[in-house]
C-alpha cells in the first residue's frame, strides 16, 4: 500500500508525516511507536491525511480491520485518493468488513481518477475479470498501460504476461527490457524475459541481457535459475558477464558468481 504525501501542510507537520509514512513503508516498529501519539492526535483533531497514516498503519502493521476501516473511511470521505484505494482493497478483500465488490470498484475509481496508479492497477485487474464492474478487456487494458506508464512495475508485468501469452513477444519484450534491472516484478517475468533474449524471441538473440535476465530471477527467489545463469554464462567472455550483472543490478552477490564463472 502507498499514500498520498500531498503538499498541504508547513513544515514540520510535513516532516512528521514523511517520518510516519517511511516507517510504515519500512515496518521500522520504533519509529512508527515513536511517531504515533502525535500522528494519533492530529488524525482525531480531524486532519485526513493523518487519518490515512492511522489507518494504513492499523491495516498494514497492526491488522486491526475494524481502526484501519474507521481511520481510512474519514481520510476517503475527505478524497484522499490513496486512502480510498485502501479502503477499497479492505473492501475487495472483505478485511473486517462484508466483501462489496461494486463498492470497492467505485472507490478505486475516484482513486484512478485522481491518477493513483495503484487504483488504476486494481480496477483494471476487476476490469479484466468482471469483479464489480461489466467485464471489459479493453478498458482493464487501458487502466493497466496508465499505471504501466505511471512507473507501476506489477502493471508493467502483468502487460508483459498478457502480451506474451497472445504471441506478442516484441511487446513482452520491450516493456521487461525496462523493468527487469528494477526488480519489482515476479521472478518468472525476469525468467521469461532472459529466454526470449537467448531465443531471439520478439528480437534479436542477447546473451547479455539473456544472463542479466536469468541473475535477476535468481535474485528475485528462483533457484532454478542460477543453472540457467551458469549455461549462458559459459558462453560469455568475463567481460560480458561483467556487463550482464552491471546491467541487471546484482552486483551485490555478482564476486561470488564471478568466482563461479572463472572456475568454469
Amino acid at each position: 500500500m502507498r499514500w498520498d504525501g500531498a503538499a498541504m501542510m508547513d513544515g514540520e507537520l510535513q516532516g512528521l508525516f514523511e517520518k510516519a509514512y517511511s516507517a510504515i513503508q519500512e515496518e521500522e516498529l520504533d519509529l512508527l511507536n515513536e511517531t504515533l501519539p502525535q500522528v494519533q492526535k492530529l488524525a482525531d483533531s480531524g486532519n485526513p491525511y493523518f487519518q490515512e497514516v492511522i489507518g494504513a498503519a492499523a491495516l498494514e502493521i497492526e491488522k486491526d480491520y475494524p481502526k484501519a476501516y474507521r481511520y481510512l473511511k474519514l481520510a476517503a470521505d475527505a478524497r484522499i485518493s490513496s486512502a480510498q484505494r485502501g479502503l477499497g482493497h479492505m473492501l475487495a478483500l472483505g478485511l473486517g468488513v462484508e466483501k462489496d465488490l461494486e463498492m470497492a470498484a467505485a472507490l478505486f475509481c475516484k482513486s484512478a481518477n485522481a491518477g493513483d496508479p495503484f487504483a488504476k492497477y486494481n480496477l483494471g485487474n476487476m476490469y479484466l475479470q468482471g469483479l464489480g464492474v461489466p467485464e471489459s478487456e479493453e478498458r482493464g487494458t487501458r487502466l493497466l498501460e496508465e499505471a504501466s506508464d505511471a512507473g507501476l512495475a506489477a502493471a508493467s508485468a502483468q502487460l508483459a504476461d498478457m502480451k506474451g501469452a497472445i504471441g506478442d513477444y516484441g511487446g513482452a519484450r520491450g516493456i521487461l527490457d525496462k523493468i527487469v534491472p528494477g526488480g519489482e516484478i515476479p521472478p518468472l517475468s525476469a525468467k521469461n524475459f532472459s529466454a526470449m533474449c537467448y531465443h531471439g524471441m520478439g528480437g534479436p538473440v542477447n546473451k547479455i541481457k539473456a544472463l542479466g535476465g536469468a541473475l535477476k530471477s535468481v535474485e528475485l527467489g528462483d533457484r532454478d535459475g542460477i543453472a540457467g545463469s551458469r549455461t549462458i554464462a559459459g558462453e560469455l567472455t568475463m567481460a560480458e558477464i561483467k556487463e550482464a550483472i552491471a546491467w541487471s543490478n546484482v552486483d551485490n552477490w555478482a564476486e561470488a558468481f564471478l568466482a563461479c564463472a572463472r572456475d568454469r
